[in-house]
């Protein structure tokens, strides 16, 4: 199955920046997002949210205070994470994207400011 491998492993938070998450052709990809993470995002994003191979989502930063901020990327049928691990809380704020089981993963793409992500 191998990993889903981001693009970037970590994505600087600040307020009002946007980050987008593209799965690759033929490759759905479930993201798990951590609770602190989901806090800060807009739309707030469920515990698990699924992507279909070649679609892309796109959450903007909220807020952006020190933290450990991350999301697990992994092939849908596995299963979900136990518990989160991002490392000790950083400042400035990062946000980490850890790879899980199945696959390549195409995104995030980072757009700072906002102004309509990739």
């Amino acid at each position: 199955m191998g990993l889903r491998v981001p693009s970037t492993p970590n994505v600087p938070i600040s307020t009002g920046s946007e980050v987008t998450f593209t799965a690759g052709d033929g490759a759905a990809s479930a993201l798990y997002f951590s609770p602190a993470t989901a806090s800060i995002l807009s739309p707030k994003p469920g515990a698990r949210v699924d992507l279909a191979p070649g679609k892309s989502l796109t959450y903007t930063f909220a807020s952006a205070g020190a933290g450990s901020y991350g999301v697990i990327t992994q092939a849908p049928e596995i299963p979900p994470p136990g518990s989160f691990d991002f490392g000790a809380p950083s400042n400035p704020p990062v946000l980490v994207i850890q790879p899980g089981q199945g696959g390549d993963f195409g995104g995030p793409i980072i757009v700072p400011g906002g102004g309509g992500g990739g």
